[in-house]
């Protein structure tokens, strides 16, 4: 077998990896005029004709599509190009694509107004009606972090997810609108780990697996769900079982902001934190640098669309993968 030398050449030249770079992070269709501008911002002077060049090679090679004057997405394949581009920052704790989710985030609780961070599903239509069901059962549960769901149909665009012709796409809350919460309120909060806590007699016994935010570009949630290693299903029929939560951890100084911003917040739109301290337990310390610092233990958002996956309804989830409404969502027995 030939061993390949590393030489640094790259499959495309800089300034298509920031186009694409700024297409993959873009909520919106981008004009030529907007890439030109955020190129620029980069330390790429290019005009308008080089950059429609670099779109017409990229829309032949089927990375891009067009939609005349709002400017060009990323098609499904180029989205998937661009998430091997960009693997290393997409890495950790504040990957890019969290990062950016958590600033654009506009959401006001207290007022129930604004975009929030949602985790996707989707089901084929003629298991719609089964789903639903389901989404009704686990909306009563003490295991999700909001009763709150949105239903788009197939065609539809949320960020760089395409739902599926012929499917129904689900979004819920994620665990991350806490750390939009907290922001605004000047606190930095980060998600350092995501495991399997145990539930007992509805009663949580503490985690028996758990995944480091610090070296993976995907959501341990989402690997744990998708991996078939939870039992929500279980776990809200019976109150024992396995379901996802992710450990926060804040300064420990702004312990008392962060508990006057959960009271603040706290409606029938938002729950899932299952505990909070001053100083992190030595049980959850994934460091020692841990040791000084305050901790939350959030029931993963996840959770609330775990159990199509368990009963095999669908087989697509991603976690925080785009900006919702929330005031479009409603509980699944409204709808």
């Amino acid at each position: 077998m030939e061993i390949r030398i590393g030489d640094n050449l790259e499959e495309y030249p800089p300034t298509v990896i920031e186009i694409l770079r700024s297409l993959y992070f873009s909520e919106d269709p981008l004009t030529s005029v907007e890439l030109r501008d955020q190129l620029a911002k980069c330390g790429f002077t290019l005009d308008d004709r080089t950059i429609r060049y670099h779109l017409s090679n990229l829309e032949k090679d089927g990375l891009v599509t067009r939609l005349g004057r709002k400017g060009v997405l990323l098609t499904p394949d180029g989205s998937e190009e661009a998430r091997a581009i960009f693997v290393f920052d997409r890495i950790g704790m504040s990957s890019m694509e969290t990062e950016m989710l958590i600033v654009k985030s506009d959401l006001d609780l207290c007022a129930n107004k604004g975009k929030v961070i949602v985790n996707i599903t989707s089901v084929p239509e003629e298991r719609f009606d089964e789903a639903l069901s389901l989404l009704k059962e686990i909306s009563n549960s003490n295991v999700i972090v909001s009763p709150l769901v949105a239903i788009l149909e197939g065609g539809r665009r949320i960020w760089n997810y395409r739902v599926p012709d012929g499917q129904k796409a689900i979004l819920c809350l994620s665990s991350a609108n806490y750390d939009v919460v907290l922001r605004r309120c000047g606190v930095h909060i980060e998600t350092i780990a995501t495991g399997l806590f145990r539930l007992q007699n509805y009663e949580g016994k503490g985690f028996v697996d758990i995944i480091s935010h610090s070296g993976t570009t995907l959501s341990p949630g989402e690997l744990l769900i998708r991996g078939g290693f939870t039992d929500v299903t279980s776990a809200m029929r019976t109150g024992r079982g396995c379901v996802t939560a992710a450990i926060k951890t804040f300064p420990s100084f702004m312990y008392e902001t962060v508990i006057e911003a959960v009271k603040n917040c706290r409606n029938d739109n938002i729950r899932g934190l299952f505990e909070i301290g001053y100083l992190m337990p030595p049980k959850y310390q994934m460091s020692i640098k841990d040791r000084t610092r305050g901790y939350m233990l959030v029931l993963g958002g996840a959770n609330y669309l775990a159990p199509l996956l368990e009963c095999g309804i669908s087989t697509i989830l991603s976690i925080s993968s785009g900006l919702y409404d929330i005031e479009e969502m409603r509980p699944p027995h409204s709808m």
